[in-house]
């Protein structure tokens, strides 16, 4: 009875945190088109938080 309240509960986690993936794995997306797509040729992906353009945008 253990084992299956445990392994309900790892479902039901895995259900209500696969929306935190997917976002993480958006985020992963973008950052790494951003910084492919720059013409300075450095990966800093700060630059926008810190108000520094590359030049291209």
């Amino acid at each position: 009875m253990k084992t299956l309240l445990s392994l309900a509960a790892l479902i039901g986690l895995g259900g209500a945190l696969s929306g935190c993936v997917v976002a993480a794995a958006a985020g992963a997306g973008y950052l790494i088109h951003d910084e492919a797509t720059e013409c300075d040729e450095k990966f800093d992906p700060l630059e926008d938080v810190r108000g520094k353009e590359d030049g291209c945008n």
